[in-house]
C-alpha cells in the first residue's frame, strides 16, 4: 500500500544514501533502516563499534516512517495480565523499559536536537463501552498498588468533555508519560545521528542472503557484500524472505490512516483539548490525533486486499466523523497504510537466532516507543553492557503453526472482532 503519506509529505528534508558496491567490512552489520535498525547502530558508534545499516528501500520506509506517532507506554493487554502469565517481578520490569523507552527517545531529540514535533503531553484511552471503565479503573488501581505508578487519571463519561468533543465515547483514562511526534522526522534525525557518529547507511540495498563464516558474518546484496562480527536483523513486519525463523515467527498486519486538510488551530484544540494521543477500547480499535500544522491524523484497521483500499480508507473516514461529526466536511489529503509486526504472544521478541543473529520484531503498535529501546538493547547485548536483564528476551523462537495461513486466519479475526463491535 505506497500511497504517499502525510509525513512523508511533511517531512524534513531527506538526505539520500549510496546504494551499497562492491565488498565492505563493520564489526556490525545492522539490517532494516527503521526505529530499531538505526537505535542500534546509534548505539554501538557511541562505543566506537563500526557499523553498517542495509535498507531495502529508502531510511523509514517501513512502520517507523507510516504509523500514528503515538509513543505511548505499555503493552497490548494490561499489566494485571502480564503480571499473571509471567510473575510480577518480570511485569514491573516490562513497565519500566516501556517508561524508559519513552525518555530514551526523549533524550536522543534534545541531545541531536531532532526537529519532530515531540510532544510529551500524555495520551488518552477512550472507553467504547460503558462497561470498559470498570477495567480502566481497576488498572488505575493496580498500577498504583503494585507497579508504585501514579499517572494514570479516570476520566468519567460527564467529564469526556475535559479531553474529546465528543459523545462517542463513555469516559476514559490519562497517561500522562505517553507522547507523539511526527516519526518519519524523527528516524531521519536518528539516521543523521549515526552517520556523525561514524556509521554508514546504505538505501536501495536488500539484504538478499547471509551465511556464517570464519569469525563472523557475510551478508550479500545484489552489488556487494557486508563483512561483520555480528549481525542484527530488525525488519519487523518486512522481513519477508531474509530469515525464515523470523518470517514464520512474525504476523503482518494491515494498518491505515487518513489526515484531514489543515483546520483552523481553535477547531482542532477543541476536538482534543490537550493534545493528547488519543486511542480507543474498541477490539477494531481506532487512533488518531492532532498533527504540528493542524491536521487530524486518524487511523484503524486495514487489510493487505488493494481492492477493498478505497472502501476502507471511506469507512475509515466515516469513522472519523462518526467520533467527531465537526470534521464531516473536512477535506482528506492524505490516506496511507502498512504493515504492524505481531507475535503469538501480543509482545515483543528480543533475542538471538541459533545462528547467532539478534533480532528485534512483534511491536504490535507499540513500536514508535519500543523499537528505539529494543536497538539499544541489542547494542548492549553485543557490547555485553547493560546492568539489568531484559524482560522481552526469548531464549528460542518457535514457528507459529500454520504460518502460512495467516493472511485468513487475520481476515477471519478482523471480521469476528468488527461484529463484536457492532453487537456491543
Amino acid at each position: 500500500m505506497d500511497r504517499l503519506s502525510l509525513w512523508e509529505a511533511t517531512g524534513n528534508k531527506r538526505k539520500r544514501y549510496q546504494r551499497l558496491q562492491g565488498d565492505q567490512h563493520c564489526d556490525v552489520v545492522v539490517i532494516g533502516g527503521g526505529f530499531s535498525g538505526l537505535s542500534t547502530a546509534y548505539h554501538l558508534q557511541q562505543k566506537d563499534c563500526q557499523t553498517v545499516v542495509l535498507e531495502k528501500e529508502r531510511v523509514g520506509y517501513g512502520a517507523s516512517g507510516r504509523n500514528g506517532g503515538e509513543v505511548l507506554t505499555g503493552y497490548i493487554g494490561s499489566m494485571e495480565l502480564h503480571a499473571k502469565k509471567k510473575g510480577m517481578e518480570v511485569a514491573r520490569q516490562m513497565w519500566q523499559l516501556s517508561l524508559d523507552s519513552i525518555d530514551l527517545i526523549e533524550g536522543i531529540i534534545h541531545k541531536h536536537q531532532i526537529s519532530c514535533d515531540f510532544r510529551r503531553n500524555g495520551d488518552f484511552h477512550a472507553a467504547y463501552k460503558p462497561s470498559h471503565m470498570d477495567g480502566m479503573k481497576r488498572e488505575q488501581e493496580i498500577m498504583a498498588r503494585d507497579f508504585h505508578y501514579d499517572k494514570i487519571k479516570i476520566v468519567e463519561k460527564q467529564d469526556l468533555q475535559t479531553e474529546l468533543n465528543t459523545s462517542f465515547y463513555h469516559g476514559g483514562r490519562v497517561d500522562g508519560s505517553s507522547a507523539h511526534f511526527h516519526p518519519l522526522n524523527y528516524v531521519l534525525g536518528l539516521a543523521e545521528a549515526v552517520e556523525e557518529l561514524g556509521g554508514t547507511i546504505y538505501e536501495h540495498s536488500e539484504a538478499l542472503q547471509y551465511r556464517k563464516m570464519s569469525g563472523g558474518v557475510v551478508v550479500e546484496t545484489n552489488k556487494g557484500r557486508v563483512f561483520a562480527k555480528d549481525l542484527v536483523i530488525v525488519t519487523n513486519a518486512y522481513s519477508g524472505n531474509f530469515q525464515n525463523t523470523i518470517k514464520r515467527t512474525i504476523v503482518p498486519v494491515e494498518s491505515i490512516m487518513i489526515a484531514t486538510e489543515p483546520l483552523p488551530e481553535g477547531e482542532l484544540q477543541e476536538l482534543i483539548k490537550h493534545d493528547r494521543a488519543v486511542s480507543d477500547t474498541k477490539n477494531l480499535l481506532y487512533y488518531f490525533r492532532r498533527t504540528a500544522d493542524h491536521r487530524m491524523a486518524f487511523g484503524g484497521s486495514g487489510r493487505s486486499n488493494r481492492r477493498d483500499q478505497e472502501h476502507l480508507f471511506q469507512n475509515l473516514r466515516q469513522g472519523m466523523i462518526d467520533v467527531f461529526p465537526q470534521l464531516r466536511n473536512a477535506r482528506i489529503e492524505y490516506s496511507w497504510g502498512g504493515k504492524v509486526g505481531f507475535t503469538q504472544e501480543m509482545l515483543p521478541y528480543m533475542g538471538r537466532l541459533e545462528d547467532g543473529a539478534y533480532y528485534a520484531f512483534g511491536f504490535a503498535g507499540h513500536g514508535a516507543a519500543m523499537s528505539s529501546m529494543a536497538g539499544k538493547l541489542i547494542a548492549n547485548s553485543i557490547l555485553h553492557e547493560g546492568e539489568r536483564s531484559n524482560p522481552l528476551e526469548k531464549e528460542q523462537l518457535r514457528p507459529i503453526p500454520f504460518h502460512s495461513q495467516h493472511a485468513k486466519a487475520v481476515g477471519m479475526m478482523k471480521f469476528y472482532m468488527k461484529f463484536r463491535d457492532r453487537i456491543s
